[in-house]
């Protein structure tokens, strides 16, 4: 994006939020299998977590300047949608599970 598109960007605006969903799906597509199927279910972890707000720059890294999502729950939702063309499954993790970060992946570890 030029750096007007950039000062242009809101995320809470549809229309910006739809180019930035379609540039992602493009993204996700170059995946292989196994990294689409762990970003889905880092999305699917986050949603069912009840604690959105300590794995949101899981998603959203603090480097982009962003306005605040305001529906961060509709925001996954709705990526999840776009990138698995679903809505995303009702899953209950448990405790035990953590979501870990890496340079290559995102997992889920017990």
């Amino acid at each position: 994006m030029s750096d007007d598109d950039i000062d242009d960007f809101h995320i809470n605006d549809e229309g910006c939020r739809a180019k930035l969903f379609d540039a992602m799906k493009t993204d996700f597509e170059t995946y292989g299998p196994m990294s689409k199927k762990r970003v889905l279910e880092a999305i699917e972890f986050i949603l069912s977590s009840r604690d959105l707000e300590r794995y949101w720059r899981a998603v959203v890294p603090h480097a982009l300047p962003l306005d605040e999502i305001v529906d961060k729950p509709g925001y996954l939702r709705a990526l999840y949608q776009k990138l698995a063309e679903h809505e995303p499954p009702q899953k209950e993790y448990g405790a035990d599970v953590q979501l870990i970060s890496d340079l290559h992946n995102i997992d889920f570890r017990l």
